[in-house]
C-alpha cells in the first residue's frame, strides 16, 4: 500500500511538472512564432546545464517554417542545431550568437532532427539550474493571391 501511495505521488509530480513546461510552452514560447501559424504541438520539457535532448520532426516539401525554442531565463544559452538523417548539420545557432528563432523551406519532404544542447555557465556553482525549455514550429501564412 506504501509502495503504491510513493509511486502515484511521483507520477503525479512528474504530471505537474510536465504541465508547467507545457503552459510555459502556450504562454511564452508560442509568442517567438510570430505571425507562424503554430502547428499545434506543443514540446517542452525541463532541462539543466549541460544536458541534450532531441526532437524528431517530418517536414513537408514547399513548406515555410518557424522553429522556435523557448527558455526559462535562467537557464544558460542553448546550442541548437537542425540535422537531416543523414547528419549534415542544415542550421546550428553558435554562428548566430545562440539565436533561437530560424525560418527555413523545404525542399522536399522530410523528418529532420532538432537537436538542444543547454550550455554550461562557468560560475563555479555546485548547483545544476534547471527549467522549461520549450521547442515549437509554426507554418508561414499563405499569401493572399491578388485579383
Amino acid at each position: 500500500m506504501r509502495l503504491s501511495i510513493i509511486l502515484i505521488s511521483l507520477f503525479l509530480g512528474v504530471f505537474n511538472v510536465n504541465s508547467q513546461c507545457i503552459n510555459f510552452a502556450k504562454s511564452v514560447g508560442k509568442d517567438y512564432l510570430g505571425e507562424y501559424i503554430h502547428d499545434g504541438n506543443y514540446n517542452a520539457t525541463i532541462l539543466e546545464e549541460g544536458e541534450k535532448a532531441e526532437l524528431y520532426k517530418t517536414f513537408f516539401s514547399g513548406q515555410n517554417y518557424r522553429v522556435a525554442i523557448a527558455k526559462v531565463e535562467q537557464l544558460p544559452d542553448i546550442h541548437f542545431r537542425i540535422l537531416d538523417k543523414e547528419g549534415n548539420v542544415l542550421f546550428d545557432n553558435i554562428k548566430y550568437d545562440y539565436r533561437l528563432v530560424w525560418d527555413f523551406k523545404v525542399e522536399s519532404t522530410q523528418m529532420l532532427i532538432v537537436e538542444l544542447n543547454v550550455l554550461e555557465k562557468s560560475t563555479g556553482a555546485d548547483d545544476l539550474i534547471n527549467g522549461c525549455v520549450s521547442v515549437l514550429f509554426g507554418l508561414e501564412p499563405g499569401k493572399k493571391k491578388k485579383k
